[in-house]
């Protein structure tokens, strides 16, 4: 069998169709009909030093009352929601392409820290969380008495 190479005039039927695909989906994503249950997580940098650990997470366009920050158990988690702007009118985007929706990071701790002095703030889109250390209870020493 021989197969022959597509025409020219194949490849604009195949450009307008393309073309229509990418009207049609445009319409349906600013009418909201169609959703993306993509997730997105913040990027992070985590640094540490003797006495704490630092973590710095990028969260453009979340609201602190979106933000939530959770420790326990050797685990941080960072949770919130980006939430995509309200418009007045009926919008028709023409590129959509910052993530919104829910998301969640957790990372392990691998330092005992002291959770009753973590802190965090929120500015310009960017979260700081401060976690100090406690001391390596395993090089502490400790000597035990006897009971009679």
């Amino acid at each position: 069998m021989i197969k022959s190479n597509p025409s020219f005039l194949d490849l604009i039927r195949l450009q307008e169709d393309v073309s229509q695909l990418i009207s049609y989906l445009s319409e349906r994503i600013s009418e909201g009909l169609l959703s993306s249950n993509s997730q997105w997580a913040p990027n992070i940098d985590l640094s540490e030093d003797a006495d704490e650990i630092v973590i710095k997470a990028e969260v453009p366009g979340v609201q602190a009352k979106d933000l939530h920050i959770l420790i326990k158990e050797g685990f941080l988690q960072i949770s919130g929601e980006k939430r995509q702007p309200l418009h007045r009118s009926q919008v028709r985007y023409i590129c959509l392409e910052r993530s919104y929706g829910k998301f969640c990071r957790n990372l392990y701790l691998n330092a005992a820290i002291d959770i009753n002095a973590v802190r965090a703030r929120l500015h310009d889109g960017l979260v700081t969380i401060w976690l100090p250390k406690l001391p390596n209870r395993r090089q502490l020493e400790r000597i035990i008495p006897l009971e009679s």
